[in-house]
């Protein structure tokens, strides 16, 4: 199964950044108001007392509130010597249907060192007082392999997300890099408030804002338009997440978002150094819930993985960068790439505290034993078949779990494609058993 993009727009919009829609949900609570009487027989020297009802008064209802700049035509833009009137926008959105893969011959620009290339060039050209704040692989400033198919005209992006702080300033930064980006448009109201056109490309910029129940989120935006079709965005605003506060002042001005987009290599078309190696891959286990793990308390739980011996394998990695888990669990993990000549498996490596062991489930493979100081260890065996874009494939995997007396959980996943072999039991329970690892309390 490929992984699917659905778009409703089939050409950007102008009275929006350049991927860039909020979607507003409004419920409705339905009210009702429900009387009830008693009746019955009496006797004829009995009066009958009136039959009496509750009156239930249903609550307002909120609906939020949204508001845009109001867009002003006709209109004078620098750098523009014709402007249109604003065109119609409309509501955005895209779902993943399944694992991607920078491996997908249906992009052949993206490979995994190229992202990798792209993402060391997005970080070398953030201006220097600003910080990309410590979070999962999918919100540190990597790039992520494609979604869509290529003649979806929303297709063909990758993207790049990250919160960021400059001093007191918080907020996000989402780049998007496209090999075959739509053509240079027509300046038109309200899409944009400047166009530069620069000896390497044509970059149009905008700040903007939108308010959700009379809370205002500001944003700042940059668009590269190069000569080779590819195209080169930027998106800033003065919230870290869609959650947080926002902040009154965007992290970057307009001068650094430019440089940002015409950084030479963010671009489709530039060469990767050699030796440059993939990025880190997003990990994270869906369902586990646990307490938050430090920065300070992550560093020092992947020095002591470090040092673990791994006699016979080669790690594209050292085992020292875990980072939050993805999906919003808490925890901590890592991905890393086991080499044992021409054969390869991934290892997944995942700390967390809070979460309770799992007793054993014969209908799953699950075994679990508990050892003499009280430490649970789970293990589970599995064969599947995956379908990547280039067919299908037979996999299999090995997952040691082990539950200290503290809490402190310790998963290790091992997962090989036939002919390789995921690691063995011994050596994935002699890691998760390493003393040091459990997270401090």
């Amino acid at each position: 199964m490929r992984d699917e993009v659905r778009r409703d727009d089939a050409t950007p919009s102008s009275a929006v950044t350049a991927w860039t829609v909020g979607l507003l949900c409004v419920s409705v609570v339905a009210c009702g108001v429900i009387a009830g009487g008693l009746l019955h027989e009496t006797e004829p020297e009995l009066t009958t007392a009136p039959p009496t009802s509750t009156r239930v008064t249903s609550s307002p209802v909120h609906t939020p509130t949204y508001r845009t700049p109001e867009v002003v035509y006709p209109v004078a833009i620098p750098g523009c010597d014709q402007v249109e009137p604003a065109a119609d926008g409309g509501l955005t959105g895209w779902v993943a249907t399944s694992e991607s893969s920078y491996d997908d011959p249906d992009f052949p620009w993206l490979s995994g060192p190229k992202a990798g290339a792209m993402s060391a060039a997005a970080r070398a050209a953030l201006p220097a007082a600003v910080t990309v704040d410590w979070a999962s692989v999918d919100r540190s400033l990597v790039f992520q392999p494609i979604l869509g198919e290529p003649d979806d005209p929303f297709g063909g992006v990758t993207r790049a997300t990250a919160s960021v702080h400059r001093g007191e300033r918080a907020g996000s930064l989402a780049l998007s890099v496209r090999a075959d980006g739509w053509p240079l448009p027509p300046c038109r109201a309200g899409g944009l408030d400047e166009r530069r056109t620069l000896p390497e490309a044509t970059v149009d910029l905008h700040d903007t804002w939108s308010e959700t129940d009379g809370v205002r989120t500001l944003s700042r935006s940059a668009t590269a338009y190069f000569a080779d079709g590819g195209t080169v965005s930027a998106y800033a605003t003065d919230a870290a997440d869609h959650d947080a506060r926002p902040t009154g002042a965007v992290p970057f001005e307009r001068d650094e978002l430019v440089a940002l987009v015409t950084a030479p290599g963010l671009r489709a078309s530039a060469p990767v150094p050699p030796g440059t190696p993939a990025p880190p891959e997003s990990c994270g286990f869906p369902g586990d819930d646990s307490d938050p793990v430090s920065e300070a308390e992550a560093r020092r739980l992947g020095a002591v993985l470090a040092a673990v011996p791994l006699d016979g394998h080669v790690l594209d990695r050292p085992l020292t960068d875990l980072r939050p888990r993805g999906y919003g669990d808490g925890g901590v993990c890592q991905v890393v790439r086991v080499d044992t000549g021409e054969l390869s498996s991934r290892l997944t490596v995942s700390i967390s505290r809070g979460e309770p062991a799992q007793t054993a489930d014969p209908r799953d493979g699950t075994t679990v034993r508990t050892l003499p100081d009280g430490s649970v260890v789970e293990t589970r065996e599995n064969a599947y078949t995956t379908w990547p874009s280039t067919g299908s494939r037979s996999e299999n995997s090995r997952t040691v779990t082990v539950t200290r007396p503290s809490g402190t959980r310790i998963r290790l996943s091992s997962t090989a494609a036939e002919p390789a072999q995921p690691l063995p039991f011994d050596q994935l329970e002699a890691i998760a058993l390493t003393p040091g690892l459990e997270v401090a309390s």
